[in-house]
């Protein structure tokens, strides 16, 4: 009788193998699209990385602060600031170069090329900038690790004693003239511009060079009772507008005698001053600025009180012999002098 269940009988292949075949053929199929997708993924991929690496990530690098961009001819923004800056908050310097290279994204590495104003020296202070945020070493603030303590920042402060006055006295008068000093003076009296003119003339004439003014720019008798509470003093402030230093084109036209001026008028040193924070006060607001120790109200805050009372000086670093700063000592109008340094004089 025959079996006419279908469903129980072995499968019947040909002898052609053609159900093997098609199986093969679709396995085949399979794997060409299989490696066809595997290429498309990498071509796409490459496209992907070509595009991040020539197109996207450059553009969000654009939205950073790059150390090569430039508002004026032959100079770089970095350059500016930095010159800014270091006059500003560190005595006897000048930042003559920016050098930099690139460490990731919009992450630099700096170098900070600095010529002292008294000697035939330049020293390098490094940096970083990382993403907007500029991170300086101490150095600018105090290079060398040198301390200039120029007294009556803040009043009351403690004068010295006699017999302190006397140990300098003696100390100036047991050294030999080929030596050279720098030291920090105190006025027993705010200078104005006009006043300052006035003394530096007379110290031009006694071969005594004055690299650096501290500028008034807080009230001498107290500090703000908000920083006190936020434990954010303003620091030593000042300018260095009787030594050389760098030309930067151009920026005269916006902020005016930002380059030290030519001849040495009381408003020319004034608007200089004025212009070191009115620039560095800018580039903060545009993020691409330094915040002195993270405090970005600082030279707003300076500016308010140097446009209210006035540039005055309290006191300067100068260089000079011994028996120059052993007269100048006697003077009543000098309230302190503090030696911070000295050299043998070769020239």
């Amino acid at each position: 009788m025959e079996d006419n269940n279908i469903f129980e009988k072995e499968p019947q292949w040909g002898e052609d193998g053609a159900p093997i075949s098609e199986i093969r053929k679709i396995q085949r199929t399979i794997r060409r699209r299989s490696w066809k997708n595997i290429s498309i993924s990498v071509i796409l991929a490459a496209i992907l990385l070509t595009v991040s690496v020539f197109g996207i990530i450059p553009w969000a690098e654009s939205l950073y602060w790059n150390p090569d961009e430039a508002a004026y001819r032959d100079c770089t923004d970095l350059e500016v600031t930095l010159n800014a800056y270091t006059e500003l908050f560190a005595p006897g310097y000048n930042s003559i170069l920016v050098t930099h290279h690139r460490t990731g994204f919009a992450s630099y590495e700096l170098q900070i090329h600095l010529a002292s104003n008294a000697q035939d020296e330049v020293l390098t202070a490094r940096g970083s900038l990382e993403r907007n945020v500029l991170h300086l070493d101490d150095f600018l603030v105090s290079p060398e690790g040198k301390n200039y303590p120029i007294s009556r920042r803040i009043l009351p402060d403690v004068p010295p004693t006699p017999s302190e006055t006397e140990a300098l006295r003696v100390q100036l008068r047991s050294l030999p003239d080929y030596v050279r000093l720098e030291a920090a003076v105190t006025f027993s009296e705010d200078l104005s511009m006009e006043e300052l003119v006035t003394f530096w003339e007379n110290a031009m004439q006694h071969s005594m060079d004055i690299t650096w003014v501290a500028v008034r720019s807080v009230e001498s008798t107290f500090e703000p009772l908000e920083r006190i509470r936020l434990n954010k003093w303003i620091p030593q402030c000042g300018m260095d507008p009787f030594t050389g230093g760098k030309v930067y084109p151009g920026v005269d036209l916006d902020y005016r005698y930002y380059n030290k001026p030519d001849s040495f008028e009381p408003e020319q040193l004034e608007q200089h001053f004025i212009s070191l924070l009115q620039y560095s006060t800018d580039q903060l607001e545009k993020g691409r600025g330094i915040a002195h120790y993270g405090d970005e109200e600082l030279y707003a805050e300076i500016l308010d009180y140097v446009e209210e009372n006035g540039v005055k000086t309290y006191g300067v670093v100068v260089t000079a012999t011994p028996k120059t700063l052993l007269e100048l000592l006697d003077r009543d109008s000098i309230y302190d002098i503090r030696l911070t340094d000295c050299w043998i004089d070769i020239g």
